[in-house]
C-alpha cells in the first residue's frame, strides 16, 4: 500500500506541474546511459582482469610527476614536455574543464586509470598537471595514483627565486600575471582580457599550504624550479635530477628536450603562415599596430565577417531520411540541427580578422589565407563523405571526409546531428578529440571518463553533394550556453521587468 501510495502522488506532482512527458523522457534517458556506463564498465573489468598484472620485485616502477605552482609559473610546458620525452600520460586538469561540475571526478578517474595497467599495458610515466597549491588537493591526487605495483614519485616545485622559502610571494605574483597577459588566449580557464587576474592569482598565493615533512617523505625526489629560467634550462635540470637520483634511464628519453619543446611550442601556438602576396596594382593601405605583433588595416570596413563558412546540403527526401537514421539512437532531450552543414572556417560576424583570429587563439595572417580560401571556394558545388557516427551525453555528430584542397580550421571536420541543452554544437569538437585520442592511446584514462559511442559506416559511407557559403546573420546574438551566468541572469530580469510594464499599461 505504501508503495501505490508513493507512486500516486508521484504521478499527481507530474499532471500538476504539466511535466509528465517530461520527466517520461528523462527517466527514459537515464536509463539509456546507466545501461551504456554499465555496458562499458562492464567491459573495461573484464579487460582488466583478463590483462591486469601481478606485482612483481622485477617490475619496472612507474614514474609519477606532479607539478606545484602557481597559475603561469611554467609548469604546463616543463611538464608536457616531460611527458613527450618519456613517453607518458600528460594529464591537465583544465582538459576536462568541459565536463563543469563533473571535471574533478573525472580528472581524478584519469589519474587512477593511468596509475593502473590496463588491456594496453601501464604506462611508464604519469605526469599530473596541477596548480597543487592546498594540501587536500594533493592528498587526492597522491591517492589516486596509489596501487599495487611499483612506483617512483617526484615533486617539481616551481617559485620565483626573490620570495621566501615555503611561499608563494609578490614577485611570482607579478610574474604569472605579466606572462597569462601576454600568452593570449592559449589557457583554457584564464584568459588575459580578465580584469581580475592579479587578484585571482594574489588569493591562490595568499591560500597557499607548503607541504609537510611527511607529505614530502612521500616522494623519491623533491626538484626545485626556478621560474625565471628559460624552458631549455628547467627541463635540462629535471632530466639531470632524475638521472642523478635513479629515477630514470639514459634509454627511457625517446626524444630530445629541443624536440620536445618545439612539439608544443607548435601543438599550441600553431604554424607560422606568411600572408598571401598582394597584387601589384592592389594599393597598400596604411596599417596601425593594435596588438602587439598584429597589424591591421587602417581602412575602414564596410561589411563584418559571415558567422561562418560552411558545406550546406540542400534538403530532399532522401537526405532527410538519412539524417533521421543517424538520429535514430540519440536521446528524447536532444535537440535537432535543422540545417546541417559542415563548419569550415567561423568568424563570429567579427569585424577584422584580426579580431575573429583572436577568438579562435591563431595568428592573423592564418585566419586572412583561410578566410580568402573560403571564399574562393564560395558557390562551388563539392562531394562529402559521412564515414562515422559519433554520440555521447550531449551530443551526437558524423566525421566526415571533405575533398582535397578545401580548407577547414577544424582539426576534425564533422556535422553536428543534435545536441542537449547544457552544451552547444562546439561540443562535437571535444568528442571528436576524445575519439581520435583514444584511438592513438595517446591520453590514457581519458577517453574512458566519458561513456562514447562510436559506429563506423564503412561500406555504407554516404557522399553528399552540397554547395559551399558563407552564413550570415544579421541578429546574430551568442547561443545561451555562451553567455555568463550574470549575463543570463540580467535579461530574465529585464524581460521580468518588460512584462511587468505591459501588464500595468494593460
Amino acid at each position: 500500500m505504501k508503495q501505490l501510495h508513493r507512486r500516486a502522488l508521484r504521478l499527481h506532482r507530474r499532471h500538476r506541474h504539466g511535466a509528465a512527458a517530461k520527466f517520461e523522457a528523462v527517466r527514459l534517458a537515464g536509463q539509456r546511459r546507466r545501461r551504456l556506463l554499465s555496458r562499458s564498465r562492464g567491459q573495461k573489468e573484464t579487460a582488466l582482469s583478463s590483462s591486469l598484472p601481478q606485482p612483481s620485485p622485477s617490475a619496472a616502477p612507474q614514474l609519477q610527476i606532479l607539478g606545484m605552482g602557481l597559475m603561469g609559473s611554467g609548469k604546463s610546458t616543463i611538464l608536457r614536455a616531460l611527458a613527450r620525452m618519456l613517453g607518458g600520460a600528460w594529464l591537465n586538469q583544465d582538459e576536462f574543464y568541459h565536463l563543469g561540475k563533473n571535471a574533478k571526478s573525472a580528472f581524478l578517474s584519469a589519474i587512477r586509470n593511468g596509475a593502473s595497467a590496463g588491456a594496453g599495458g601501464r604506462s611508464p610515466c604519469v605526469v599530473v598537471d596541477k596548480i597543487n597549491t592546498i594540501s587536500l588537493h594533493r592528498k587526492e591526487i597522491l591517492e589516486a595514483l596509489d596501487g599495487p605495483l611499483p612506483r617512483s614519485r617526484v615533486l617539481l616545485c616551481f617559485a620565483h627565486p626573490s620570495d621566501p622559502p615555503d611561499k608563494i610571494g609578490p614577485a611570482c605574483v607579478s610574474l604569472c600575471a605579466q606572462r597569462i597577459k601576454e600568452r593570449g588566449a592559449g589557457h583554457r580557464s584564464l584568459f588575459p582580457d580578465n580584469p581580475d587576474i592579479e587578484r585571482i592569482l594574489s588569493r591562490t598565493a595568499h591560500g597557499f599550504q607548503a607541504p609537510s615533512a611527511a607529505e614530502l617523505g612521500q616522494f623519491e625526489v623533491v626538484i626545485n624550479i626556478c621560474m625565471t629560467d628559460s624552458p631549455a634550462v628547467s627541463l635540462q635540470r629535471v632530466v639531470d635530477e632524475l638521472l642523478k637520483h635513479g629515477c630514470l634511464g639514459s634509454g627511457q628519453l625517446r626524444i630530445l628536450a629541443g624536440d620536445a619543446l618545439a612539439d608544443i611550442t607548435k601543438a599550441v601556438v600553431g604554424p607560422q603562415s606568411t600572408p598571401p602576396p598582394r597584387p601589384a596594382s592592389a594599393p597598400v593601405p596604411p596599417a596601425t599596430k593594435t596588438e602587439p605583433g598584429v597589424l591591421e588595416s587602417a581602412a575602414p570596413v564596410a561589411e563584418s565577417l559571415p558567422i561562418y563558412w560552411g558545406v550546406f546540403f540542400p534538403p530532399s527526401e532522401e537526405t532527410d531520411n538519412f539524417w533521421q537514421g543517424l538520429c535514430g539512437c540519440a536521446p528524447p532531450y536532444f535537440k535537432r540541427v535543422p540545417d546541417k552543414h559542415v563548419t569550415l572556417l567561423y568568424a563570429g560576424g567579427a569585424a577584422s580578422d584580426g579580431q575573429a583570429a583572436k577568438k579562435l587563439g591563431m595568428p592573423t595572417a592564418d585566419f586572412a589565407k583561410l578566410r580568402e580560401s573560403c571564399e574562393r571556394w564560395e558557390g562551388k558545388e563539392v562531394e562529402v563523405t559521412v564515414l562515422s557516427l559519433l554520440q555521447d551525453a550531449d551530443v551526437a555528430c558524423a566525421s566526415v571526409v571533405l575533398p582535397p584542397g578545401l580548407p577547414c580550421a577544424n582539426l576534425h571536420p564533422h556535422i553536428t546531428l543534435a545536441h542537449s541543452s547544457q552544451v552547444g554544437p562546439v561540443h562535437s569538437n571535444v568528442v571528436l578529440a576524445r575519439h581520435h585520442d583514444r584511438i592513438r592511446g595517446e591520453v590514457v584514462g581519458g577517453p574512458a571518463v566519458v561513456a562514447l559511442l562510436a559506429r563506423d559506416l564503412g561500406p555504407q559511407a554516404v557522399r553528399l553533394r552540397g554547395e559551399v557559403r558563407a552564413f550570415r546573420a544579421p541578429g546574430h546574438r551568442p547561443s545561451r550556453h555562451q553567455l555568463p551566468l550574470a549575463v543570463r541572469q540580467r535579461q530574465l530580469r529585464l524581460q521580468q521587468q518588460q512584462q511587468q510594464q505591459k501588464q500595468k499599461q494593460r
